[in-house]
């Protein structure tokens, strides 16, 4: 008997360690090995030694760093507001039982399936300032051409609205899921109560459906802090350093200039930035708890 018990509870850990292998070999140790990489620095003849806390100081002393961090924190707010505002709008809406509802589901998930870089391919098609569709329905509606990707002032703005269009749909499937498991008898006493519809929104539904959107902030969150493929298909950080984001700047350090150090202090900085961020939501989402 002791050894079936035995059996019973290393199971489950036998079970997990292959995706806990690969979690520690594609995961954790890049991790490490980027914040280890970030204190060193390569010389002459390709001789590496340890640099300290100079490539953060000369990190910080560039002008493009600070547009980096700016162009990626404001995508990322934009972004992920956007994405959870709507992705819960869209949950709500679909938290029905009518036919109609569930072919809307099938049509609204459809972005979700389609590959980032097909995606990228046909919006930067789409929005092409010479040939692109967009352009062409402006003309027929009587409205301005626009320099959409060629322009610094809207290059970023077309990136965000790529994001949300392939990613509302992915965390609404999350909150929909949340969503389905409050039971009706929670909204039927709030409707007896006389609770109106926003007040069971915002007193019931929400609060029961917290650690869904906890999951889907944080979550939405960090994905969109390392964005990456748009940048690199569409614009390549420009124009003029409009989209140059803090990932397309490590991936640039790293393969566009061979400077492995700095592109490894550029992500170990995001790491932080990505830890403080969900360090505050998990703070605020929890906040209510005490």
């Amino acid at each position: 008997m002791s050894g079936n018990r035995l059996k019973r509870k290393a199971t489950p850990y036998f079970l997990l360690t292959p995706a806990i292998v690969l979690i520690g070999l594609f995961k954790i140790y890049p991790i490490l090995y980027s914040i280890v990489g970030s204190f060193y620095k390569t010389g002459r003849g390709g001789v590496v030694s340890f640099a300290g806390v100079s490539n953060y100081i000369n990190l910080f002393q560039e002008k493009g760093f600070a547009n980096s961090v700016f162009v990626t924190l404001k995508y990322c707010l934009i972004v992920t507001s956007i994405q959870v505002v709507v992705a819960i709008a869209l949950a709500l809406f679909l938290n029905r039982n009518a036919v109609v509802v569930r072919a809307c589901r099938t049509l609204i998930y459809v972005p979700v399936a389609v590959n980032m870089v097909i995606a990228c391919t046909i919006w930067n098609m789409f929005f092409s300032a010479s040939t692109g569709l967009a352009n062409t329905i402006l003309r027929t509606i009587g409205l301005a051409e626009q320099p959409w990707l060629t322009s610094k002032d809207q290059a970023l703005y077309v990136l965000m609205f790529i994001a949300c269009w392939k990613g509302i749909s992915y965390w609404m499937m999350f909150l929909l899921a949340g969503l389905q498991n409050i039971g009706d008898s929670v909204h039927e006493a709030a409707l007896l109560d006389g609770a109106t519809y926003f007040q069971e929104l915002f007193k019931v539904t929400l609060p029961l459906l917290k650690n869904s959107l906890l999951f889907v902030i944080v979550s939405d969150t960090l994905i969109n802090m390392f964005m990456f493929t748009p940048v690199y298909l569409m614009t390549k950080g420009g124009p003029s350093m409009s989209t140059d984001t803090l990932m397309f700047e490590a991936y640039r350090s790293a393969f566009g200039y061979s400077n492995y150090p700095r592109a490894y202090t550029l992500v170990t900085i995001m790491l932080i930035i990505a830890v403080v961020i969900a360090g505050i939501q998990f703070y605020v989402m929890n906040r209510g708890d005490q």
